[in-house]
């Protein structure tokens, strides 16, 4: 072993294809390994080698008056078969509290419930690697419910320094026509409200929006998306293609991410469409993929014969098909309350046994986030002064077997 490592270009080979949760425990081996590992040129190597996903985040809930029902749930449903992260995201997400935003790039936000007593919502970012916790509130801005995140593995600027923005988007208080942008970065730690304003009259689907190369991608319920470009602070909307949704249709889209491009995902009677935006600029769409789908009520047919005759939102032997994200060439749906992916490169369709079905006769459709952990969270430097906001900051160390020790630390600013 340790001829092998001696040699430094053939350890970074093989430690690079290792996952991050091992990378972090392979830190406490030997002070060259740690020296290796915390290089900038080795994370930036493993980040690009860690595309593939790790696993979804799965939420169902509903939100009235922050009470919380026993039908609400969160789960973390395993893509590669690694046990230890299902374990890390059971025990640290804090159920039924909060309801989940975003993922990116190993980086996690919530918010907490909204409540007839709270006024402002706990915004928090969240770091499952290695347990830190940066808590937002918001005191001098106007925010809504919906909030995005942005992650820059390898820094916004010259500096290089792995930081993230959060993105809030809400109707101005006397302007039910619009929309306008508050954001708050981490290199700062101070939000702002942009002057920005995109004018449009529909509504947003609540967990419906993605980040991908700059920009934020916003679903609305008339078959549109607002666009928002973090850095210059320019929106717009663009229409999508294919045909017009009938009532409830938006849990026939998603939108979704490859080689960084956005994908549009829509479903139209037994036809599922997968377009591509080339050009957020201009724009232009490009059908990608097309299949289908009566090939899966078939297939599922014969397993979950049962759950259909039994559940109450299914009349008879209906074949119900919800799109929920789409990541790499892998659209994940859920057929007849099944989670499901079907891989585009390979053909193949494949079930999530995880015990629970999501349902579809709901207000808000469920939450499916892609997680992919990655070395480049571990650099951030989370606490900044603030200015707009209470803050406050909270992590957990990890002993040599890669498991959060018991003890946590809470620092207020």
């Amino acid at each position: 072993m340790e001829v092998i490592f001696s040699n430094e270009d053939l350890a970074m080979e093989i430690l690079s294809r290792l996952s991050a949760k091992n990378l972090l425990r392979c830190k406490c081996v030997s002070k060259r390994w740690m020296s290796l590992i915390s290089d900038p040129s080795f994370v930036r190597i493993h980040h690009q080698r860690s595309r593939c996903i790790s696993g979804l985040l799965v939420q169902e809930f509903e939100e009235y008056g922050g009470n919380f029902f026993a039908s609400d749930y969160f789960l973390y449903a395993s893509v590669n078969g690694e046990l230890s992260i299902f374990k890390l995201m059971d025990e640290s997400f804090p159920q039924p509290s909060s309801v989940i935003m975003a993922s990116c790039d190993g980086l996690i936000c919530y918010r907490s419930r909204r409540t007839r007593d709270v006024e402002v919502l706990d915004i928090v970012v969240w770091n499952p690697m290695t347990q830190e916790r940066l808590t937002l509130r918001p005191t001098v801005c106007h925010v809504g419910t919906i909030f995005g995140l942005a992650f820059y593995p390898f820094g916004s600027s010259a500096k290089m320094v792995p930081c993230f923005k959060v993105v809030s988007i809400q109707r101005p208080k006397h302007d039910q026509n619009s929309y306008s942008f508050v954001i708050y970065s981490s290199e700062t730690g101070k939000w702002k409200t942009s002057l920005e304003v995109c004018h449009c009259k529909d509504e947003l689907h609540e967990n419906k929006h993605i980040y991908v190369n700059g920009r934020f991608y916003w679903l609305t319920s008339n078959q549109n998306i607002i666009t928002f470009e973090v850095d210059e602070e320019l929106s717009g909307v663009i229409t999508v293609p294919g045909s017009k949704w009938l009532d409830g249709g938006a849990r026939l889209a998603c939108l979704g991410d490859s080689d960084g491009y956005l994908h549009y995902v829509c479903i139209d009677m037994s036809e599922l469409r997968v377009w591509m935006l080339t050009d957020p600029c201009k724009p232009i769409w490009v059908l990608k993929h097309y299949i289908n789908i009566d090939q899966f009520g078939e297939e599922s047919r014969d397993h979950y014969i049962h759950r259909v005759r039994h559940s109450p939102e299914m009349i008879g032997d209906s074949f119900v098909v919800d799109a929920q994200t789409f990541h790499d060439e892998v659209v994940y749906l859920s057929i007849r309350g099944r989670l499901c992916s079907y891989d585009f490169k390979t053909g193949r369709l494949r079930f999530f046994f995880n015990g629970l079905y999501l349902r579809h006769m709901t207000k808000v459709q469920a939450t499916v986030l892609p997680y992919t952990p990655t070395l480049a969270t571990i650099g951030i430097p989370w606490l900044k002064q603030n200015s707009g906001s209470a803050i406050s900051f909270a992590s957990t160390s990890f002993n040599y077997q890669g498991r959060p020790r018991k003890k946590l630390k809470t620092r207020k600013t």
